[in-house]
């Protein structure tokens, strides 16, 4: 078999061109594979049969390895770990128990925070009840006091209204009974006794004046039952009027008593 025509065709080969010194080793080492796959398989070659040769047996015995003993197990020496793990251990359960310490420590505060908070908040409840309970009984005092004061006040003005209308009407009927015991002097100056005349005999009588003691008017009431004593009384009136004492009387007291007035006459109030 022919090989160089073939390396000769591959180095003529198209692809072989301008690839450089790394195309050419390649190219080197696959024509070198494919010559010695070629050169196995070529037909030159030919088969060599050897024949078997005859071979003597015999029993050998095999000496059988003795088991070797196992190998001791190391000690480890882990104490230190144990102390490790057992301080692990009790660092996590102290912390577990000061965690528990600290959470019951806490909520005991939050207790007696709680606790503090309602007890004062019931102090001040019931200090405002006090406060509100003082201010009503003062205000409730206090309105008595003015209701107190207010009676007493009135009391007193009344007393002293009612001892002012006394001494006014006291004053009064005093004035009164002065005007009235002169104009019954003045009248009964004036009058003329008839003959017909008893002491038994009383005319009533009706007389109007004005304030400066004019006599407006005078009218018979009641009659003695003797027209000679009745004309003479009212004759009388009429002589000794006008009044001008009057005119010194206050004009309430004119207007109350001597305005409009009756007058009763009696022959035995003038006998002396």
């Amino acid at each position: 078999m022919k090989k160089i025509p073939l390396i000769g065709a591959l180095f003529s080969h198209k692809l072989f061109q301008g690839y450089g010194f790394a195309g050419l080793v390649s190219v080197l080492l696959h024509v070198l594979i494919l010559s010695l796959l070629f050169w196995g398989w070529s037909s030159d070659d030919e088969l060599r049969i050897v024949p078997p040769k005859s071979i003597k047996a015999s029993v050998v015995e095999i000496a059988q390895p003795k088991p070797r003993p196992p190998a001791p197990t190391p000690v480890v020496d882990n104490s230190a770990e144990k102390a490790r793990l057992a301080e692990q251990k009790r660092r996590e359960e102290a912390r577990r128990q000061a965690e528990v310490k600290r959470q019951k420590e806490l909520a005991l505060k939050k207790e007696q925070a709680a606790k503090e908070k309602a007890r004062k908040e019931k102090a001040a409840r019931k200090e405002r009840e006090r406060q509100q309970r003082l201010a009503e009984e003062k205000k409730k005092k206090k309105q008595q006091e003015e209701l107190l004061r207010q009676l007493e006040q009135e009391r007193i003005a009344r007393e002293q209204a009612q001892a002012a209308a006394a001494e006014q009407a006291e004053q009064e009927a005093g004035e009164v009974a002065y005007y009235s015991e002169l104009l019954q002097s003045l009248i009964a100056r004036n009058w003329n006794r008839p003959p017909s005349a008893r002491n038994n005999m009383v005319a009533l009588v009706q007389l109007s004046l004005s304030p400066y003691g004019d006599l407006l008017e005078v009218r018979l009431l009641e009659g003695s039952g003797n027209d000679a004593y009745d004309r003479s009384v009212v004759q009388a009136i009429q002589r000794a009027a006008p009044f001008p004492e009057l005119k010194k009387m206050e004009r309430r007291v004119f207007d109350n008593n001597f305005k409009r007035f009756n007058f009763r006459f009696r022959p035995e109030d003038l006998v002396r």
